[in-house]
């Protein structure tokens, strides 16, 4: 009897972790780029569950933890694992249904050391105070529009090896580039 209802608990167990790794998966998609102090803040988790989660998700290959030097700190932060190139952005296609503009190019702006814009539209006030900029083909899918970074900027803001936020502001992209990735990790120490 004893052994049964030990067996029914670590059922139950199992069952819980699933569905945490579900949410936090979800969780981590939506916004990628957080530690794990901020996905448990906007969760509402404690700390074991979140790391429990998140060491399940990196064994099972679904996430990635890349270290990253803010503030003159280490941080953690939390990735889901990528299918689109590391070059390549992805963006909710309603951005091109609420704008005509962005139907088969792209205007890519270095604005400044640290912020890249891109445009469904020539923008002459970011074109004044840009270092360069470069005309790129759109790839659309089914839900998302496709933009390749080019080669100029990747190498120019070096993002092989920064951190990067993409926002969107109206019917405009904005990366932010910032903060060193060190490195990648299986499991944060």
């Amino acid at each position: 009897m004893g052994e049964t209802m030990s067996r029914v608990k670590e059922i139950r167990k199992n069952r819980r972790g699933e569905e945490s790794d579900e949410i936090l998966l979800e969780a981590v998609k939506q916004f990628p780029g957080l530690s794990q102090y901020e996905l448990g803040k906007k969760l509402g988790w404690k700390t074991g569950r979140i790391d429990g989660s998140i060491r399940r998700l990196l064994n099972e290959g679904k996430i990635v933890i890349k270290v990253l030097e803010r503030n003159g700190r280490r941080v953690n932060l939390v990735y889901p694992r990528e299918d689109t190139p590391k070059d390549t952005i992805e963006v909710p296609v309603e951005l091109e249904t609420a704008n005509p503009t962005w139907d088969e190019y792209a205007y890519v702006y270095a604005l400044d050391n640290s912020t890249i814009g891109i445009s469904g539209r020539e923008m002459p006030e970011w074109e004044e105070i840009s270092c360069f900029l470069e005309k790129v083909p759109i790839q659309k899918t089914e839900n998302k529009i496709l933009l390749k970074i080019p080669e100029k900027f990747w190498r120019f803001y070096n993002m092989e090896r920064k951190h990067s936020v993409v926002s969107i502001n109206g019917n405009n992209i904005l990366i932010t580039v910032a903060g060193n990735i060190i490195e990648e990790k299986r499991y944060p120490a």
